[in-house]
């Protein structure tokens, strides 16, 4: 029994997924923040969709500009992909 409840935390340990973090399979598309203009911290990305439905990962500065790109993706996806400030 202990050796099962080990496996299972184990395994809930490395499946686990954050909003706000850096996974290296999805890797930022972008090192400039869409939203401030400024360098993205690699800790803090956000899942979205394009505006083909496509799964993006967007990088930001912080998590009030992470925030800001989940509320309204389509205003800053296509500007995250040119690695530049939305305007």
């Amino acid at each position: 029994m202990r050796t099962l409840l080990t496996l299972a935390l184990v395994v809930a340990a490395f499946s686990g997924s954050t909003a706000y973090g850096e996974d290296k399979a999805d890797k930022a598309v972008n090192t400039v923040c869409p939203k401030s203009g400024k360098p993205v911290d690699p800790a803090i990305t956000v899942h979205v969709k394009d505006k083909d439905g496509k799964a993006v990962t967007v990088g930001t500065c912080c998590k009030n500009c992470a925030a800001k790109v989940e509320a309204d993706p389509a205003k800053y996806v296509a500007a995250a992909e040119k690695n530049k400030k939305a305007e």
